[in-house]
């Protein structure tokens, strides 16, 4: 091989050489620009991070060690059932009794976890709704908030605008702190909605969720089963409800 051949040869090598180094170069700076693109995402997120840890994680952390209890105890409910095999005896007294109460003494279980089970073991409602304490549990588990669906099917009464001298009861048996939001609408014969309206009204509150007891009121109001007391909805408008549908 003359000397021509051979700087040929060295040339073609340097080329591939060169091609070679310049691809590397490519790729170290797209690599780079990768890590430095990453280093920012992990920058964003350190940062996100630490502020859900400051303001929303405890909160959301706190939701969810709530709602494992609320499982875990279900779980131990239903665990006691199964483990004394009583399906087909709990099913028989409730033919004949009529109430989970009664059957969730005797058999010494969770009247919640029966209202749960039975639709399950029946295949069907039908039984659930004929017992003497359905509603009780319906709406301690379920909630009220199925009360204004219908809001146009619902008794006038229950909308009215007290008279004076009754107006002066409902403020004062609200004001002692004895009552409940919904036993007070209970025991006066009113709508829930129509009651916030009253006490925004006599300007005690501005909106719902600055009534005395408005926590209790929203468990009641959403029911146990969906009940958290780490995300107490404070919006519900139940107020502007009123005005809206019914308050001409």
């Amino acid at each position: 091989m003359d000397n021509v051949d051979i700087l040929m040869c060295l040339k073609k090598e340097l080329d591939l050489l060169t091609e070679q180094n310049d691809f590397l170069i490519r790729e170290k700076d797209s690599l780079l620009l990768e890590v430095s693109n990453y280093e920012k995402r992990i920058d964003k997120l350190s940062k996100k991070y630490k502020e859900l840890e400051k303001e929303n994680y405890p909160i959301k952390l706190a939701i969810l060690e709530e709602e494992h209890k609320k499982l875990q105890k279900r779980c131990e409910q239903k665990q006691l059932i199964i483990d004394k095999n009583i399906a087909f005896e709990i099913l028989d007294y409730l033919s004949e009794f009529k109430s989970l109460t009664k059957t969730a003494e005797e058999f010494r279980c969770s009247p919640e976890e029966l209202y749960y089970c039975i639709p399950d073991w029946d295949k069907s409602n039908d039984r659930l709704y004929g017992l003497i304490d359905y509603d009780i549990y319906k709406n301690k588990l379920e909630g009220r908030w199925g009360e204004l669906d219908n809001l146009e099917e619902i008794n006038n009464y229950k909308k009215r605008t007290p008279e004076d001298d009754e107006l002066k009861l409902i403020l004062a048996d609200y004001s002692s702190g004895n009552f409940g939001l919904y036993q007070l609408a209970d025991k006066y014969n009113l709508i829930i909605i129509n009651l916030f309206r009253l006490l925004k009204e006599q300007k005690l509150i501005n909106k719902e969720s600055d009534a005395n007891g408005y926590n209790d009121f929203y468990k009641e109001y959403i029911g146990e089963y969906s009940y958290n007391k780490y995300n107490i909805n404070t919006n519900l408008k139940l107020i502007d409800m009123f005005y809206n549908n019914i308050k001409s």
